[in-house]
């Protein structure tokens, strides 16, 4: 990829956000062009607002750009959005009729029919979705999922793959930047952990049976797998842990499982992508790993870990899965995602983004 392709962030000042705007600063396929956040942010110097986690300054250029209000107009063909929710719902679809591509880390369109929901190591090929939504908007909208599924679907789209999932129980630990901006009270987690996030179970098991179905002409076929899911926040500042206990259509052994986790390979690995790890799935041989202060920032937070793959006294096998939820679980899923993007030829296959404003563009 000999040029950069000029790409914006909307909603840069919040944690996903931050993110996203560190992970862009000197990409070598991307140029982090504009930036968006809320009308109160509107006309402040990003650098002035934006600390990202884990880097101690920006670029100057990228500590210069200006805020603007996330509605645009956006000239860049790229928009990486972590919006929440409530604003993504109507806005990115506006944007896809604009003619950008969007994508999105946002939950509001992942269930739609012919949007797809990526993780390009495991469906790369659900990009294909893109040619349906061009009977409706010259852009494209394109979603990663929520950021304990994407660490828990790597780790069972292997099995999956090779020795056929039927059901999974998984508890979750999640993070407490998982959260967001404000996040819970520190005195609510100190000595303590929260056995409820609001929404979070009752996406697990769409996104995992979106992710690893079919595609059928205009939609994905899920595939046919039980899960049964329950969520807590832990005092851990990042890193999302899933306990998996699973149960496979025929018998099969740790064994089997272990080998089926390394003998994986990635699909998307002759593309080069920048953000893509050498090793997208690690297996772990210590018995007490993997640990989030030890093990998230694996392949520069874009490796999921397993490990403590045992017999399941009620499933066939049990085991614990970690990515980092900012990384692997955010910002670095809709970058990776926009970078497949990129070299699958599919942003040359979009209509050039006009300057139109949402409202105009419905």
């Amino acid at each position: 990829m000999n040029d950069s392709v000029d790409v914006a962030v909307l909603g840069a000042t919040g944690m996903v956000g931050e993110q996203l705007v560190a992970l862009l600063d000197d990409h070598p396929w991307f140029r982090l062009a504009e930036v968006g956040a809320s009308d109160r942010s509107a006309g402040d110097r990003l650098g002035d607002r934006v600390v990202p986690s884990g880097a101690t300054s920006l670029s100057p250029r990228v500590a210069d750009l200006r805020l603007a209000p996330v509605e645009g107009p956006w000239r860049s063909p790229i928009l990486l959005s972590a919006l929440p929710s409530g604003v993504a719902g109507d806005l990115e679809p506006a944007l896809a009729r604009a003619g950008h591509l969007v994508v999105s880390n946002a939950s509001s369109h992942r269930q739609g029919d012919d949007i797809p929901l990526v993780v390009p190591e495991i469906n790369p090929d659900h990009l294909s979705l893109l040619e349906v939504q061009r009977e409706r908007w010259p852009g494209g909208l394109v979603t990663n999922p929520n950021c304990v599924v994407a660490g828990a679907v790597m780790a069972l789209a292997p099995l999956h793959q090779k020795l056929g999932l039927e059901a999974v129980v998984m508890t979750t630990f999640q993070a407490i930047s998982g959260a967001g901006r404000p996040g819970p009270a520190a005195g609510d987690l100190l000595d303590n952990v929260l056995p409820y996030i609001a929404g979070e179970e009752e996406k697990m098991g769409r996104e995992i049976r979106k992710i690893l179905g079919t595609v059928r002409q205009d939609r994905v076929e899920p595939a046919e797998i039980r899960v049964s899911a329950t969520s807590t926040r832990v005092p851990v500042l990042h890193g999302h842990l899933v306990s998996l206990s699973i149960a496979f259509r025929d018998r099969w052994s740790p064994e089997d499982v272990i080998a089926a986790i390394r003998e994986f390979e990635s699909p998307v690995k002759a593309d080069g992508l920048p953000l893509a790890p050498v090793l997208p799935l690690e297996y772990l041989e210590e018995v007490d790993r993997p640990q989030p202060r030890l093990d998230r920032d694996r392949g520069a937070g874009m490796t999921v870990t397993v490990g403590r793959v045992r017999p399941c006294e009620v499933h066939d096998v049990k085991l614990f899965a970690l990515a980092h939820n900012l990384v692997r679980g955010a910002a670095g899923a809709a970058l990776l995602n926009a970078e497949l993007c990129r070299a699958r030829g599919w942003l040359d296959r979009m209509g050039a983004p006009g300057l139109a404003t949402p409202s105009s563009a419905r």
